[in-house]
């Protein structure tokens, strides 16, 4: 009491009375405080950074301030360690736990190798059933690199039953497993500073629906120290050993790829992948620490390279396709715009030399140099939280490629970004057809929204298709083949699944003719343009 009024105060902020915010502060007949509590009250720190390894400046015991132990960290007698988290990770305790649908979380059964774990059967992989735990996790800054191991395994007659971990509402889907296996990912800015909710789902990519026989175990969720593990985590926004100067082991070769020395940018250490044939391939994958958007917005991918003229080398990140770019015969600085998706967490990136057609014994010489990977912030990606390039744009900017992935096409059709015919804008999504046994595509990944005070998930589009009589143009998510007969472009409205909110999801547009291989016709053409991922008020919300 001070002067007969109550204070309630914290470190570095200002005093506070009965509620007259005209004398906050200030008692009438008594003394004014300093603005700076700290200068009328004990304080041991102002900020963090006044603070030992993993401790955090402490004001909720006001007034005055101390320093303690960061959150998921105690006081061992000699400084703050790392406790662990989430708790019960072993789900031996399902208190701590929620869990939601058809996963089923058993403290008694039998895992790997001790009691508790959770359960998916059926179409449960599939509806969006998980079990959940939001867990006080520390700043970044006053942590260390963590990971998070998942224990797990996958059986049943699909065979592609596997879990997907989401930290903070950004996914993760892991590779399936059909005996136990302990999978470990380096723990992204996402799982750091405040309440964190880590939940677990299943996955399959013949979801909707899953085989009945399916079964999904998870046995042991658990956040770890990186050194523990001996893995090594770049911070975020950073690609590790992106200059190819370490040790050669953070980035893993598949086929004919390596470190060399002497090829790369200003004759230093680069990637190396070559093929002799066709038929053959060769990556190098390695892994980038991709911050949340706040942190850095319009994320992409820089890098030198450099490869066989007129030969393709595709870019990918976070298990999906990001662009593919063909080789001058010149060395070139490229940028590639990021998906929404990847924001937040520890993903894999590579760079490979796809697959090519053809007899397997024939020669085909293909040879590229990659370096300097760095994430960089570029402004003609934008930051659309849930899709990049749905007005395709970008193939016009000169800056960036098109994220879009496309297959099929020669003789029979293609499927590219053109311009000339757009509902708004230059460009748009043009296919052609000419032959039966026909079928060529886009694809990209998004993310499924939200549903919110304007309705569920949806995905809109503008498509034209006038009266074509030989081909069929269609959207996956989709209802079907798009109806023929009307000029111009017509927008096209598809309802999202509400139970895949913030989770990512493909989304292609197709043009097929089935029938006699051979058979020609006149050339038909198709458009798709401005690809919005928004909320409808038709579509569900729940």
């Amino acid at each position: 009491l001070i002067g007969g009024v109550l204070l309630v105060v914290g470190c570095g902020g200002a005093a506070s009375t009965d509620g007259n915010e005209d004398d906050a502060g200030i008692d009438d007949a008594g003394p004014v405080l300093d603005a700076n509590i700290c200068d009328t009250f004990e304080c041991e720190c102002d900020e963090d950074d006044d603070c030992a390894e993993h401790e955090v400046c402490d004001s909720s015991s006001a007034p005055g301030s101390v320093c303690a132990c960061a959150p998921a960290y105690e006081d061992n007698g000699s400084g703050c360690e790392f406790a662990g988290a989430p708790l019960a990770p072993g789900f031996d305790n399902p208190a701590p736990w929620t869990t939601s649908g058809g996963a089923v979380l058993d403290a008694t059964a039998m895992g790997s190798d001790d009691l508790g774990e959770v359960r998916w059967l059926g179409d449960a992989i599939c509806d969006s059933s998980g079990v959940s735990q939001t867990f006080t996790m520390p700043p970044y800054s006053r942590a260390e690199p963590l990971a998070f191991q998942i224990t797990y395994r996958a059986d049943g007659e699909s065979t592609d039953a596997r879990p997907q971990v989401g930290i903070n509402e950004t996914w993760s889907r892991l590779p399936r497993r059909f005996s136990f296996f302990t999978q470990t990912i380096c723990l992204g800015q996402a799982g750091f500073g405040g309440d964190v909710e880590f939940r677990i789902d299943g996955h399959s990519v013949f979801c909707p629906s899953s085989d009945a026989s399916d079964e999904l175990i998870v046995d042991r969720f658990e956040l770890v120290r990186a050194e523990d593990v001996e893995l090594d985590c770049p911070e975020p926004g950073f690609v590790l050993d992106g200059d190819f100067e370490g040790d050669g082991t953070a980035w893993r070769p598949i086929g004919d790829a390596l470190v060399q020395d002497g090829v790369g940018q200003n004759g230093t250490r680069a990637a190396r992948l070559q093929t002799a044939t066709l038929c053959s391939t060769a990556s190098m994958t390695g892994v980038t620490s991709l911050p949340v958007s706040a942190t850095l917005a319009n994320q992409a991918l820089r890098f030198y390279w450099n490869g066989t003229p007129g030969r393709a080398l595709q870019v990918l990140a976070a298990n999906v396709f990001v662009s593919e770019l063909t080789a001058s015969g010149e060395a070139t600085v490229s940028t590639v715009c990021l998906p929404p998706h990847s924001r937040g967490l520890a993903r894999e990136v590579s760079f490979t030399i796809p697959i090519t057609s053809g007899t397997c014994a024939e020669p085909d010489v293909r040879d590229f140099v990659v370096d300097a990977v760095e994430v960089v912030s570029e402004a003609e990606c934008g930051d659309d939280p849930f899709l990049l390039d749905g007005d395709f744009e970008l193939a016009g900017t000169e800056v960036v490629p098109s994220g879009w992935h496309f297959s099929g096409g020669g003789a029979r059709g293609t499927v590219g970004v053109a311009t000339g015919n757009a509902q708004s804008g230059d460009a748009s999504l043009r296919f052609t057809g000419r032959e039966q046994c026909l079928f060529v595509s886009a694809r990209a990944t998004m993310v499924v929204p939200k549903p919110d005070a304007s309705g569920g998930p949806a995905l809109k589009y503008f498509y034209q298709a006038d009266n074509n009589p030989e081909t069929t143009l269609e959207s996956q998510p989709g209802d079907g083949p798009l109806p023929k007969g009307t000029a111009g472009f017509v927008e096209e409205t598809v309802c999202l699944n509400p139970a895949l909110a913030t989770q990512p999801q493909e989304v292609s547009f197709r043009m097929r003719r089935s029938g006699t291989c051979g058979t020609t016709f006149p050339e038909e053409e198709a458009f798709i343009d401005n690809v919005r991922v928004t909320t409808d008020p038709a579509c569900p919300s729940e």
